[in-house]
């Protein structure tokens, strides 16, 4: 199933930079929880359900920035329905002109080939020993 998590993933954030959230939604389970390192920049916390992600995606993500987009550099199964993604968020406020760039590693588990859970981490080496591995 690894390849086919990954695979997912790919069509997924392309989905999401084409702008069909719809699509992108249905890979993830009902009651995915969502921790990724922009919801705490943007006032939030985690991010459960995925109608809680719809809101997310759709409202909260880019609220307040201009030329915001997110880009994946890599892709890693990691076994065991983790995959590994290298995620960057580039963007620029929309009032205050403050450039954002950052560049996060995103643990994606998987339970029968839907996304329930994602982690974002500062560093590879903080990913990988939360996915039970190293380096």
């Amino acid at each position: 199933m690894s390849q086919e998590n990954v695979q997912s993933l790919r069509q997924g954030f392309a989905e999401f930079a084409r702008g069909d959230v719809e699509a992108a939604l249905e890979r993830f389970d009902p009651d995915v929880d969502w921790r990724g390192a922009m919801a705490p920049i943007l006032g939030g916390g985690a991010v459960r359900g995925k109608e809680a992600l719809r809101e997310f995606f759709t409202r909260d993500l880019f609220d307040g920035f201009d030329e915001a987009r997110v880009e994946t550099l890599a892709y890693r199964d990691l076994g065991n329905d983790v995959v590994l993604v290298t995620v960057r968020y580039v963007g620029r406020g929309e009032s205050s002109g403050l450039q954002i760039d950052q560049t996060v590693f995103s643990l994606f588990r998987f339970r029968d080939g839907k996304v329930v859970s994602l982690r974002d981490y500062s560093t590879r080496d903080e990913a990988l020993e939360a996915a039970g591995l190293s380096e």
